[in-house]
């Protein structure tokens, strides 16, 4: 999503999270921080990293990755957007509205499949880096 907090791939070319800042804080601000904050978990990671906009503040397991049947997000994305205002993109804006706030059911078949796409954007098309041999 961001290229400040990315640990793996990107589907589409990266931005800076500096440059998605909006000017005011949406209106609904509260319920769609709700929402991202309650998508069904596919990937939990167990990290702290550095706020990109406030240094000095630190952010837990914020790389954990989310969906709601559609779309893929990081945990953190809720907190950037309640924090620092960080635009939620209008088509996932929208999808949050029409779902009145509320994160949908969604089958195990289809979070099975979100939960492999995921894994490819977490941590690479090979699942990651090899842990060293011991010799």
């Amino acid at each position: 999503m961001f290229v400040e907090l990315s640990q793996g791939m990107h589907p589409e070319s990266a931005q800076s999270i500096r440059d998605n800042i909006a000017a005011e804080e949406l209106p609904d601000a509260p319920q769609v921080v709700a929402y991202l904050n309650a998508g069904h978990p596919l990937i939990d990671m167990m990290d702290i990293e550095d706020d990109p906009l406030e240094p000095g503040r630190q952010v837990l397991n914020g790389s954990s990755i989310l969906t709601d049947g559609e779309w893929l997000w990081r945990l953190d994305f809720g907190y950037y957007v309640r924090r620092h205002r960080v635009v939620v993109p209008p088509e996932l804006l929208a999808s949050i509205r029409e779902h009145d706030y509320v994160v949908p059911d969604a089958s195990v078949e289809r979070l099975t499949e979100l939960a492999a796409t995921a894994e490819k954007f977490a941590f690479g098309p090979n699942g990651g880096v090899p842990f060293p041999s011991q010799a």
